[in-house]
């Protein structure tokens, strides 16, 4: 095992590693269930959220230089505009704006979800997002308020 914090795992540190992981499936697994609930949780949210569109009229609304990409979404309550751009080999940040402050968007990366809150601009940011199909759950505040499901899209 590593004699520091700022040495790299070796082969030993691995096999440690590897035996704990084993231990835990062994003595604590994950309920035999849990991934289908929460892809049904996922759905019966996505059944009950309005669906935006992208806007496709607007002069931003997709386009791609230098490794960017923006898209804005639309709906009956509000907007999102997403750009994305490289940030590591196969990773990229995403950094957003939503119509208001306080909004909660949940980054959707299959049965991934990323919640983020907008500041008092609107304004989000996820590092580190690999690349692939997204769409992005939004929840307006309010009570009454239903949230907004994006279509998935791949920056």
């Amino acid at each position: 095992m590593s004699d520091t914090a700022d040495e790299r795992l070796d082969d030993r540190d691995g096999r440690i590693l590897a035996g704990i992981a084993e231990l835990y499936d062994e003595i604590d697994p994950p309920p035999a269930r849990l991934a289908d609930d929460v892809v049904f949780s996922l759905s019966l949210a996505a059944l009950n959220a309005e669906l935006a569109s992208i806007e496709r009229d607007a002069g931003v609304a997709v386009r791609a230089h230098a490794g960017t990409q923006t898209v804005t979404f639309s709906s009956s309550a509000l907007q999102l505009m997403v750009t994305g751009s490289d940030e590591n080999e196969g990773t990229m940040r995403i950094d957003a704006w939503v119509t208001g402050g306080g909004v909660t968007v949940e980054l959707l990366e299959g049965t991934n979800s990323t919640p983020a809150v907008s500041d008092a601009h609107g304004r989000l940011v996820w590092r580190g997002v690999a690349r692939g199909p997204i769409r992005f759950l939004i929840h307006p505040p309010g009570p009454d308020a239903r949230p907004v499901l994006t279509p998935m899209i791949e920056l």
